[in-house]
């Protein structure tokens, strides 16, 4: 006779979108865990969050509790600054944006370069050149759709009025000069130096 009793299935695992991330939930050993990574198309798998629960919906309610949760506190802590009316995003919101985001390696490579002179910065328009940009103002237009980007990610509903303060400090006048030293928010330097490592890469 055949046997027809066999090991029980493990529920399948639910996957879920919240924003910018995947909750993926299932039973871990006897315990159902959902987590969250950044949604793709990031090539970053990084676990951002994780919580339990008596079923796969209760698991993924109390992760999308403690995100909503996560999200708020970063909020309250951010560095107030004249140029971005909510704030300097924390270095925790930048790196979480940026696992999100796909950045080319040309913007990827000088914006590393950027964050390895800390507060020296870099002349505008010596760092377009180190670059590869034809021009400062091409930089600066790729920066500025950077922090466009970015602040999306981080801010979804709110509203930007000039998206360059996400990604440089600015001077007092709001203008940048070919001539300017320019320098990242220091927090975004410390996110992309978590991410890529404090040694300069080769080109």
């Amino acid at each position: 006779m055949k046997k027809t009793a066999g090991k029980a299935k493990r529920p399948a695992v639910v996957e879920h979108e919240h924003g910018r991330y995947l909750i993926k939930a299932g039973q871990l050993k006897d315990t159902i865990v959902a987590r969250a990574f950044p949604k793709p198309p990031s090539k970053f798998r990084h676990l951002v969050a994780e919580e339990t629960g008596k079923s796969t919906d209760d698991a993924i309610a109390r992760l999308i509790d403690k995100l909503d949760g996560l999200r708020a506190d970063r909020r309250t802590s951010r560095r107030t600054d004249p140029s971005l009316a909510t704030g300097i995003p924390t270095s925790e919101e930048y790196a979480d944006a940026l696992r999100s985001y796909t950045t080319g390696p040309k913007l990827l490579g000088i914006l590393h370069d950027h964050a390895l002179l800390r507060q020296r910065g870099m002349v505008l328009s010596e760092l377009a050149k180190a670059g590869e940009f034809a021009t400062s103002q091409d930089l600066l237009n790729a920066y500025e759709k950077l922090g466009s980007d970015i602040y999306k990610l981080i801010e979804p509903e709110g509203t930007l009025t000039a998206a360059l303060p996400v990604v440089v400090q600015l001077p007092d006048n709001g203008v940048l000069d070919a001539s300017d030293v320019v320098i990242l928010q220091p927090e975004l330097q410390d996110a992309l130096l978590q991410l890529l490592g404090t040694n300069r890469r080769p080109r």
